[in-house]
C-alpha cells in the first residue's frame, strides 16, 4: 500500500508502507512529517499486524479520521482516506495505476475515438499471462 497526500506548498507525497512502524504528526521525529498545525506531534501510528495495515490514534487533540469518522484504531483498505488535522491521506494500491488516473486516461482514449470494446480487450490482453514455450 502507498499512501499520498498534497503538502501546503503542493507537492505530492508518496510513501510506501513496509513491515515497519511509522508515525505520522508535527514532530520531526516522525516518520512522515506533516506541515499542519491541527496535527498532534505524534498523531498517529501505522503498523502492519497479521497481514493487515492497522492505524492508531495516539491520543490526538483533535483526533484522527478514516472515511470521516473518527477512529481510535482501524484496520486499512485501499481507497481509505485518512484525516490528521487538515491533511488527507489517501491509500492506494502499491503499484498500477490509481483508479482516478485510469478512469481519465480511459477518458482520453475514448475521446480520441478508441472504442470502450477495444479498451476493455487491451486491459484484458495485458493482464493475461505469457503463454509458456514448449520444446
Amino acid at each position: 500500500m502507498i499512501l499520498k497526500y498534497t503538502k501546503p506548498n503542493g507537492t505530492l507525497v508518496e510513501v510506501e508502507l513496509s513491515d515497519k512502524p511509522l508515525t505520522i504528526g508535527r514532530s520531526p521525529k516522525a516518520d512522515i512529517l506533516l506541515e499542519d498545525e491541527k496535527a498532534s506531534r505524534l498523531h498517529c501510528g501505522i503498523r502492519l499486524m497479521d497481514e493487515e495495515y492497522l492505524i492508531k490514534d495516539l491520543t490526538s487533540k483533535n483526533g484522527t479520521f478514516l472515511n470521516n469518522q473518527r477512529i481510535e484504531s482501524a484496520q486499512l483498505n485501499i481507497g481509505d482516506k485518512i484525516r490528521v488535522g487538515n491533511t488527507v491521506i489517501t491509500v492506494e494500491a502499491k503499484s498500477g495505476k490509481g483508479a482516478t488516473t485510469a478512469f481519465h486516461e480511459m477518458e482520453q482514449q475514448m475521446s480520441g475515438g478508441k472504442g470502450y470494446d477495444t479498451i476493455l480487450k487491451e486491459i484484458v490482453d495485458e493482464a493475461k499471462p505469457a503463454p509458456k514455450k514448449t520444446s
